[in-house]
């Protein structure tokens, strides 16, 4: 019966919010950009996912937050934490509410597979942080078990190569690109720690498939996840993008373990 309650609860947030969410998105409403956020912490609400944040998401200059990937659940929990576009695989936009909902937060869309794609995929990320916009990366390029961090794909920061420098600011400053690394961690499921065993029924990995799983986490009493906003740094520190990109991994990662041992 959980299961089934949590699905008509959400299914009241989306009635509510759903339809101006779709016109403010068309008409450009002044503020369209952060409703998908009020979107994504109710939903964490109707699937009683509590979210504690430690340090606070960069206002300001526009920002690339990188964080790690465990679950399809990350998307509703930096959405609700963050107000920023997220930079997903394509096939992301074939999942059940989520895929459409990703369309509604204007959701980049990248297919690694075709190499053809890559210059004007990147060209439409660099325009949208000169235009103002956060972007928020999974550098891993898939999900892990929650437990460890999988090594960054460098070739994903490309997008910081030529977007180190921003249209100036109100004073005529010229702004420089940050990056802030995220780590997400599932600390407690069902008011237990979590545990290797236990880290399947929050972590979307391997062959898991999307139905199952959804089932499995209505099912589930609570979720208790962690995001940690480490300190920004600018991207004109960084020589290359692979030393950014082994900075992030290892700092979102050392937070991860410390956290798991109860650091």
């Amino acid at each position: 019966m959980r299961g089934y309650y949590r699905i008509f609860k959400a299914l009241c947030f989306f009635a509510v919010l759903l339809p101006p969410t779709i016109v403010f998105k068309k008409l450009r409403f002044p503020g369209y950009k952060a409703w998908p956020h009020l979107v994504h912490r109710c939903l964490c609400s109707a699937l009683n996912i509590q979210v504690r944040t430690y340090g606070t998401p960069l206002e300001g200059p526009p920002t690339l937050f990188v964080s790690n990937h465990v679950s399809w659940i990350d998307i509703l929990v930096l959405g609700h934490v963050i107000k920023g576009c997220f930079v997903a695989k394509k096939e992301m936009i074939d999942w059940p509410i989520l895929g459409y909902l990703s369309t509604l937060q204007r959701t980049i869309f990248i297919n690694r597979e075709r190499r053809s794609d890559i210059v004007e995929q990147r060209k439409e990320m660099q325009d949208r942080i000169h235009n103002g916009d956060n972007l928020i990366l999974f550098p891993e390029g898939t999900t892990s078990d929650g437990g460890r961090v999988l090594s960054f794909k460098s070739s994903l920061f490309g997008v910081t190569e030529n977007a180190m420098h921003l249209q100036p600011d109100e004073q005529g400053r010229i702004q420089e690109l940050m990056v802030q690394p995220v780590t997400i961690v599932y600390k407690r499921i069902n008011n237990m720690p979590t545990i290797r065993s236990s880290r399947p029924s929050v972590a979307w990995y391997g062959d898991l498939e999307m139905g199952p799983h959804l089932k499995g986490v209505l099912k589930l009493l609570k979720v208790e996840v962690e995001v940690h906003f480490h300190e920004p740094v600018s991207r004109s520190l960084f020589k290359t993008r692979k030393e950014l990109s082994a900075y992030c991994e290892r700092t979102i990662e050392n937070r991860l373990l410390d956290s798991l041992r109860g650091k």
